[in-house]
This record gives C-alpha cells, sequence and structure tokens, in this order.
C-alpha cells in the first residue's frame, strides 16, 4: 500500500474544463483578469468577503474562492455610489485566486477594471448562491481529497466497490474479467486510486482509476483487452464507494483460514476501516463467483444478517434441546 499523497493545486483555467468537461450546470462566464486564468486554488473552502469589504481583514481567507452574492454586490454597489473604494481595493489586492459572482448579476465597470488591473479572475454564473455553494463546495472537496494509490484492480459488484489485491500474477485481472461477464462493472486494472471524500455523514473512500486511459485490462497469454468493446459500455463505472476489500493468495496448507465468518477483519485506509476477505486461490476454485459471493454477504451483513451467526444459533438452539431430552 503507497503512502497518502497530498493533493495538488488546480489552475482556474482548470476549473472551469472541469465544469465543461464533466457537466456541471454552473456555466461559468470569464467577465474579467483572464491574465489571472493561471492562479491555483489551492482549499477546498470558500470564502463570502462581506467583513473584507467592509473594512476588517483580520480572519480574512484571500486564498479561498472568493463568492459576491447579491449581499455581496449589493454592497459593492453602495461603497461605489457614496465613493468609498479603498475597501474594494484593498480586497482586490490580496492574492485572491478567482472571484465568481452568482445569480448571473450586473458588475459594476469599476470592479471589472480592478480586477483587470491586479489580474484577479472574475467569473459568473447563472446559479443562484444556494446552488453554487454546495456544487462548488463538493468538487472542490473531490479535487483536495487525499488519496492513496493502491496495485490492485478495482470493480463494482451490486453497487459495492471492491478492491481485488494480491501478487503480481495471482490471478486478479482474469477474476475481474470474470465478474465482467457475470454482469458486473468494470472500473479499474492494475493501478486504483483511493480518495477520502467528505460525505453527508462523515467520510467515505471512493475508488477510481489512477491514471483513466480507457476501459482497459491486461490478461497475460491473449494481451489487451478493451472491456467496453466486449462487453458494452454499460459494464464501465468511472468510481464506486470502496466497500469490500479482497485479498488473493495461494493456497497454503498451515494457514488457519476463516471457515465460519462470525469475526471480521478489517484493513485500515486512510484512518477508516474497510472490511476484508483472504481468499485462497488454488486449481479447481471459481474465484469470481467466490468474490461475488463475498460482496453479496457483504450487502446482507450491512442489511443486519449474517448466516454463520444465524447457524450458530440454531446449533445452540439444538444442543439446548438435546440436553432436555
Amino acid at each position: 500500500m503507497n503512502d497518502s499523497q497530498k493533493p495538488v493545486p488546480i489552475k482556474v483555467s482548470r476549473l472551469i474544463e472541469l465544469d465543461e468537461e464533466q457537466g456541471y450546470p454552473i456555466g461559468f462566464e470569464v467577465l474579467a483578469g483572464a491574465e489571472g486564468l493561471s492562479n491555483e486554488i489551492s482549499s477546498e473552502e470558500i470564502d463570502r468577503p462581506g467583513l473584507p469589504l467592509a473594512g476588517y481583514f483580520e480572519e480574512f481567507a484571500p486564498h479561498r474562492i472568493q463568492i459576491l452574492g447579491k449581499g455581496e454586490m449589493a454592497f459593492i454597489q453602495k461603497l461605489i455610489i457614496s465613493k468609498k473604494l479603498k475597501n474594494i481595493k484593498s480586497f482586490l489586492n490580496y492574492n485572491i485566486p478567482v472571484c465568481v459572482v452568482t445569480y448571473d448579476l450586473d458588475v459594476p465597470g469599476f470592479i471589472i477594471d480592478c480586477c483587470n488591473e491586479k489580474g484577479v479572475p472574475l467569473l459568473r454564473t447563472k446559479l443562484s448562491s444556494r446552488r453554487f455553494i454546495p456544487l462548488i463546495t463538493t468538487i472542490l472537496s473531490d479535487i483536495f481529497a487525499p488519496y492513496i494509490t493502491l496495485h490492485a484492480d478495482y470493480v463494482s459488484i451490486h453497487n459495492i466497490g471492491v478492491l481485488i489485491t494480491g501478487k503480481s500474477g495471482i490471478g486478479k485481472s482474469e477474476s475481474v474479467l470474470g465478474l465482467i461477464e457475470r454482469g458486473h462493472k468494470f472500473i479499474s486494472d492494475d493501478m486504483v486510486k483511493i480518495k477520502k471524500i467528505r460525505a453527508a455523514k462523515g467520510f467515505e473512500l471512493h475508488g477510481e482509476p489512477y491514471v483513466s486511459y480507457g476501459p482497459y485490462i491486461e490478461i497475460r497469454g491473449i494481451g489487451i483487452i478493451n472491456v467496453s468493446q466486449y462487453f458494452g459500455e454499460g459494464r464501465i463505472l468511472a468510481q464506486e464507494k470502496l466497500g469490500l476489500m479482497i485479498e488473493l493468495h495461494e493456497w497454503d496448507e498451515t494457514y488457519s483460514y476463516d471457515r465460519l465468518g462470525i469475526e471480521e477483519e478489517y484493513r485500515n485506509i486512510l484512518g477508516l476501516e474497510v472490511p476484508v476477505k483472504q481468499i485462497p486461490v488454488s486449481n479447481g476454485r471459481n474465484v469470481p463467483l467466490l468474490i461475488e459471493v463475498a460482496a453479496y454477504r457483504e450487502i446482507m451483513r450491512r442489511l443486519g444478517y449474517n448466516s454463520a451467526e444465524e447457524l450458530d444459533k440454531k446449533i445452540i438452539s439444538y444442543m439446548n434441546k438435546d440436553k432436555k431430552l
């Protein structure tokens, strides 16, 4: 397992490109400061600069994206009308990566001129602040999420991301191919990027290709296969929430394998516990089927059902009845 990687800053121009590539409903319009599109965004947090515009800069965080909504723009208009321009100039003198105007509001020429002069990109969206802020926060949270890279394969089985690990040549890719044939979805072969992202109830781990060259998988003895050509685009998925880790290893008669599944085993990834199942590989074992069953078992466990515990209770109940006879 590789060490956790720190996310790198992105340029403002890249944020605009992501909006277009991913089809987000933001629709950025560049109003001014085009020379500053190479400015770097280094934080997932955003700011609404009401206090700085009022002259209070002690807690100002200029490295964040600055949101100018109806309240901020109304206050700016008031400052311009009363010719109190000092606070506006002081605000734009900071090393601000980008300002975003929401509601498709009109922007005074003074602000346009200042942004061009200072090289501060001024973008505009038709979205309301209420819609834009959670959307941009989600995008930035995904971009700046801590992550690790793993030598593994990644598939989605019954809407659970399954990370398949094991030494080279153990049969990870072949197992993935068998799972795709059984109707499950391919995400990544060989190198997987696991990100820790903020969710409604804490944090989640999401897996995706480390580098997205396309839906290719390497099968020893055959070569490179384009999964979408063989199985269709419906068998391809960009990412999935990680729910289970499978460790493949060669059968070892001296190893004590879990035969009942009562006690669960976990691996710590980026501070979060991920359930893990060790599957020994040997001739005659249908590994794709075993992985599929392991994923289904994990789904049932989350729903509160454990077949091993159920059998254990039945055996105890039977033994108790036998004692009474």
